[in-house]
């Protein structure tokens, strides 16, 4: 049986809100769009603890287990984003390159371009994790432990040559940052402390990854400002554009860092976690872990909400919070009709907000 980890789940809430905040334009988070490559390491973390080294790893029902648990939520927003498209008098040509989670690849040729924008512009990420999760249960199953890990050395260098090259090549930013292997790193560093945490060797160390990653990021922030010549801060400013810091070939590696210091500050949180019970979680945090819980769902319907939203106001002050009290409520109804469909169709099953 898993551990619940109440704190990993206050991170996924906290991370969502800054995502939300981000995208409602507020100050002071240009780098609240982090949140996401975040997610993806913690992601990794929660797929390989819970089957790295178990031998009996049947790959084609896990990635229809974790196919299931990702699309319902999903579904719902491809068919307001046609319904949306056809409003518009546009037809949604692409609904089954949606439907099939290979927008990335169809925005890596067309620009980011598709009729079924802007309501799908944030379901890049769904993509990413479909492809890289499948290539990751590939992988955990028919590799050894030993060469497992070694493997996740070799995706951290992969991700980081993809971007390279890309960005040395003169590629536009969408093939820098579109295509799945482009967060190969952030799912290897996620990877790479589950082993860790599995063979139990983990100690609070760890926090010297993320001060590596703190770092790096504002070494980051530092070289955007000087190749801007602006101040540091406007320079951190600038993180709110992908086309300020995919632009360089030290920058454009700025995901590596984020990972790096998420994947420490998981690690520190874990510890903390198997230290203590769930029932020591005071009554304000154990709202932030119902909201890390849901977290994947609230963030696919944020965005559909907040474009609704910013047509009747465009104050971040105002639509933050009516963005945030909407989704909550969709996320709650959704969750009921979805549950209550579970239990006619299979008697009930539990949700793992994990994996």
């Amino acid at each position: 049986m898993n551990k619940y980890y109440p704190r990993i789940q206050v991170l996924r809430g906290v991370l969502f809100l800054l995502i939300l905040a981000f995208h409602c334009g507020a100050p002071f988070v240009s780098f609240g769009w982090g949140g996401v490559e975040a997610f993806f390491v913690i992601s990794a973390f929660f797929l390989v603890k819970k089957y790295w080294g178990t031998g009996t790893l049947d790959v084609k029902k896990q990635f229809a287990h974790r196919i299931i648990r990702l699309y319902p939520p999903y579904i719902v927003v491809l068919i307001v984003a046609a319904l949306y498209a056809l409003l518009t008098k546009v037809i949604p040509f692409d609904f089954v390159t949606h439907l099939l989670s290979c927008q990335n690849f169809q925005w890596m040729i067309t620009r980011y371009s598709s009729p079924m924008q802007p309501m799908t512009a944030h379901t890049w990420t769904l993509s990413i994790e479909v492809w890289s999760g499948l290539v990751w249960l590939l992988l955990l199953r028919y590799l050894d432990q030993k060469h497992f890990k070694n493997s996740m050395y070799m995706m951290l260098f992969i991700g980081v040559l993809y971007r390279t090259l890309s960005i040395y090549l003169g590629c536009d930013i969408y093939m820098v940052s579109l295509c799945p292997v482009a967060h190969f790193d952030a799912f290897a560093c996620g990877s790479l402390l589950a082993i860790e945490c599995k063979n139990e060797k983990l100690n609070k160390s760890i926090g010297i990854m993320s001060a590596i990653g703190l770092v790096g990021i504002v070494a980051c922030v530092c070289v955007i400002a000087i190749n801007n010549d602006v101040s540091i801060w406007q320079g951190y400013l600038l993180l709110s554009s992908s086309k300020n810091y995919l632009n360089n070939l030290f920058t454009g590696n700025i995901y590596l860092y984020i990972s790096m210091m998420i994947t420490g500050l998981v690690g520190l949180i874990y510890i903390r976690d198997s230290e203590r019970s769930e029932q020591e979680v005071g009554k304000i945090i154990r709202l932030f872990v119902i909201m890390g819980d849901n977290s994947y769902v609230l963030y696919l319907f944020h965005w559909l909400i907040l474009k609704i939203v910013m047509r009747l106001m465009q104050q971040w002050i105002i639509s933050l919070p009516v963005t945030l009290i909407a989704s909550i409520i969709a996320t709650y109804i959704f969750n009921k009709i979805y549950i209550r469909i579970l239990e006619k169709l299979h008697g009930g099953m539990k949700h793992d907000s994990t994996v």
